[in-house]
Parts: structure tokens; C-alpha cells; sequence
């Protein structure tokens, strides 16, 4: 049950007194928010700054856009993880295990062994101020048993809290083409945890968390050069580009800041910086628009932006996925001359009602003998796969069923022809540019040169 104080926000949020599926509707053209960017202020996504309190919107731009948000999924992670401690089915001094799915996922990451144990204390310290991407999934397993049901949980949220522009499909923001939010989404979202969990809003601004030996600085520079700020959540993939939400308080008003799609690391710090300055230098109750009356794009309704030519110029838009990870049943969405444009075919059809709640794993795949760029989902069953044809069909767009054998004859195809793979790009870790990994250069054999004998330790020597 809600708190009266967390109703009252609510309701304030909304503007209108309505209950909270509500929040994603905008009552008329006279209630949009007029779409104005502050002085001195450069953005290329979307951003909107507003009073935590009363949900008064300050300033935003193209805030109902759908975007990915990188790591600011974690906003969400913790919320239904605070939901989970305050039903008492979790506790924050619970020790939770560390399992194989866990482990696996890339960093930024803590690395504890498979079947080691952490506090749910410290693994949320870890997920919101190093944005560590295996303790999500920790985090995840231990409140609702499997990764796929917190998931359904987040969602449902998103749902209740009317974030129509947002769907989740893991709980540490990796790259998915189906995982999407908006700024005006995410700052609903960040009101409602500042409001719903005051207890909990030291891990938002921790400065630093210790991990054994090691002490992990916050991933969100702000707190460190503002000192109103009282921290949030940075996110950043090669799609997004940088994202941020921020939250600072000036003689007892609160606003938050939600930037998406920033340049770099610093530049979202000083658009977010910037907007905050202007937004004390408002007065309140000044403007009438709430954030919750900005009119989201509804989900499949546009393709967001993509950042990676812009943000990862080293990394291909388009990642080949080799057909030797293929496998299950699975669908095609066409074939296409480039890459680009099978990235482009693949991201406009999984963000579509009908693909975005389908199970499965989708990427660009290259067919045997230079064919072509084919579209496609795999890891399907192959009910899974079928009827999600026959509704692609239905709407006259291009799907074929691939079972099986097909995947197997593809990828025997590819083994005579598969390319070196590029070094891999560090995604997920929410700092400074990413790079590639440093290529791996074999060692070369030492010979010994003709004539000279080789060199016997001496005792306690060790051999070079």
C-alpha cells in the first residue's frame, strides 16, 4: 500500500488528481510542454529537468522519445528490489548467492565466483554506485527466483506507474533493442523512488563502496563537483550515448534532471549541471506543465536514435552475430543488401507490439557466400517462432520461420568463410570512452642463438 506523503506526490506529479495509469496521458495540446532549450546548453537527446515535489516541468525537450537507457535500468532494478525488502521477502542482511548467469554477464562488474555470496546491502551499494552489471542479475534472482520473473516484475511496474514509452528485458540495461524508456519515463520513475523510499536514498549519492581491498568510486562524477547534488544514475551503451539522471536540492527544493544521449562522460555531467542551475533559478510554480502530462511515444511508435557512430566510432552500428550461435527455432525478418540496413530492419521490427514481448535473442547474421545481411531472432520455441510469423504475416510484413536445420546448415556453411572476430567493445561500465580490448599477441618462441649454451638456474634462480 501506498504512503499517504507517496500519494500526495503522486498526485502532484499528475497534475490532475487521477490514479497512476493515468500518468502517460496528456489531457489536451494546451497541457504539451513547450519544447525550449536553455540557454548555453548543447544537447543531442532528449533531456527534461522538473521539481521533484510537485512534478512541475522546468525545461525538456523531446522527453516522451523513446530511448535506450543503458544502466539507468537499474533505477528500476532497485525500485522493485526496495518493493522486495519492504514486504520482507528480502532482507538487507540476507546473504545471496552468485550464480553462473550472474558471473558470465561483461562489465562493469564486481567478478565474485559462481557460488559466492554477497549481503543484498552490498549489492545494491555495488549496482547504484559502480553500476556493477553482475549484481543486477544477483539482485534479480534472489527477489523473484529467476531473472525472467523480475523482468515480468519491472515490467508490471513500469506498467502501474504509466511509463508508457518504457519496456525492460534484463535488470542492468545491457543492449537489447526492446529495452527503451523516455526522459519523461525515467523521471517519473526517479520521483516516485525518492519518494516511495526516502530510507533508501543514501545509495543514490554514496561517494564510494569498498569491495574486499577495493574501493569503487560512484560512476556519477556530479556528486563530486556539485554540492547540492544528491546523486541518481548514469547509464551509458554504444547505442544510447551518455545518459544521466540527476537529483540536487537548493535551499529545500528539490529538482531532478534526466539527460539522455550525451557525447561523453562530461558532457552530460554539465548539461545535467546547467539544467539544474536554471531550474533554481526559476521560480516554483512558475510553469504548469507536470511531467507526467508529457505525452510519451507509445511503444513501437518510433525507433530511437542510435549512438554508436557517434559515441563508439571504433565499433560497427551493425554487430555481426556469427551463425555459429544460432540455435533453437527462430524467425527472419529479411534479407538485405548491407548490414546497416538489416540493423536498421531489426530494431524498427523488435520494437514493434507484436516482436517486443517475444523470448528469443535477435541480431544481423551474414548468410554463407556473401548472400547477404539477414534480420533475425533466435533461441525460440518453435511455437514461439510460428505464431510470431503468423502475426508478422497478418500485418503484411516479411517473417520466415527458421527451425533448427537451418541454423545447423548455415552455420556448417560459415565455418570454411568465418571472419577473425574484432576486438570486442567494453560496454556497461558507465565511464570515460570505450575501447576496444587490447589485441592478443601470441608469444614468440625463444631459440637459443647458434654457439651459446644455454644458461642452468642457480639454486633458488627461478627459470625466465
Amino acid at each position: 500500500m501506498l504512503s499517504g506523503s507517496f500519494r500526495l506526490v503522486l498526485l502532484a506529479l499528475l497534475g490532475l488528481g487521477l490514479a497512476a495509469p493515468a500518468l502517460a496521458q496528456a489531457d489536451s495540446d494546451d497541457d504539451a510542454v513547450t519544447e525550449t532549450t536553455p540557454a548555453n546548453v548543447t544537447a543531442t537527446g532528449p533531456y527534461v529537468v522538473f521539481d521533484a515535489a510537485t512534478g512541475e516541468v522546468i525545461a525538456a525537450e523531446r522527453a516522451g522519445e523513446p530511448w535506450y537507457p543503458a544502466s539507468l535500468s537499474k533505477l528500476m532494478t532497485a525500485y522493485v528490489v526496495f518493493r522486495h525488502l519492504r514486504d520482507g521477502t528480502l532482507k538487507l542482511d540476507q546473504q545471496i548467492p552468485v550464480s553462473a548467469l550472474a558471473n558470465g554477464q561483461p562489465p562493469s562488474k564486481i567478478g565474485l565466483g559462481v557460488g559466492k555470496t554477497i549481503t543484498v546491502d552490498l549489492a545494491l551499494q555495488t549496482l547504484l554506485v559502480y553500476s556493477a552489471n553482475d549484481m543486477a542479475y544477483v539482485l534479480a534472482e534472489a527477489a523473484s527466483g529467476s531473472t525472467v520473473r523480475f523482468v515480468a516484475e519491472m515490467n508490471g511496474a513500469a506498467e502501474r506507474l504509466g511509463l508508457a514509452s518504457t519496456h525492460f528485458q534484463n535488470p542492468n540495461g545491457l543492449f537489447d533493442p526492446r529495452q527503451l524508456t523516455s526522459a519523461r519515463d525515467i523521471g517519473v520513475l526517479a520521483a516516485v523512488l525518492l519518494a516511495e523510499f526516502p530510507e533508501y536514498q543514501g545509495y543514490f549519492a554514496q561517494p564510494s563502496v569498498k569491495v574486499g581491498a577495493r574501493t569503487l568510486m560512484n560512476r556519477n562524477s556530479l556528486i563530486r563537483v556539485n554540492p547540492e547534488a544528491n546523486g541518481m544514475k548514469t547509464g551509458f551503451v554504444c547505442n544510447s550515448g551518455y545518459n544521466l539522471v540527476a537529483a540536487a536540492t537548493h535551499e529545500g527544493r528539490r529538482l531532478i534532471a534526466v539527460v539522455l544521449g550525451a557525447t561523453s562522460g562530461g558532457n552530460r555531467v554539465a548539461l545535467a549541471q546547467k539544467l539544474l542551475a536554471q531550474g533554481f533559478q526559476t521560480p516554483a510554480g512558475s510553469q504548469a506543465t507536470r511531467v507526467a502530462q508529457i505525452a510519451d511515444q507509445p511503444l513501437g511508435g518510433l525507433v530511437p536514435a542510435d549512438m554508436t557512430s557517434t559515441v563508439c566510432r571504433q565499433k560497427p552500428v551493425a554487430t555481426l552475430t556469427s551463425a555459429l550461435d544460432l540455435g533453437g527455432w527462430g524467425v527472419s525478418f529479411g534479407i538485405y543488401d548491407t548490414a546497416l540496413l538489416a540493423d536498421m530492419a531489426l530494431r524498427g521490427r523488435m520494437v514493434g507490439p507484436v516482436v517486443m514481448r517475444s523470448a528469443g535473442d535477435g541480431g544481423v547474421v551474414q548468410l554463407p557466400g556473401k548472400a547477404g545481411y539477414a534480420a533475425m531472432m533466435w533461441g525460440q520455441e518453435a511455437i514461439t517462432s510460428l505464431n510470431l510469423c503468423t502475426k508478422l504475416r497478418a500485418e503484411k510484413a516479411p517473417c520466415d520461420v527458421m527451425p533448427p536445420t537451418a541454423f545447423r546448415q548455415m552455420a556448417l556453411a560459415a565455418v570454411a568463410e568465418q571472419p577473425p572476430a574484432p576486438p570486442p567493445v567494453v560496454e556497461g561500465a558507465d565511464s570515460a570512452k570505450a575501447k576496444p580490448a587490447p589485441p592478443q599477441r601470441p608469444k614468440a618462441k625463444r631459440t637459443a642463438r647458434p654457439g651459446r649454451a644455454k644458461a642452468t638456474p642457480r639454486p633458488g634462480q627461478k627459470k625466465r
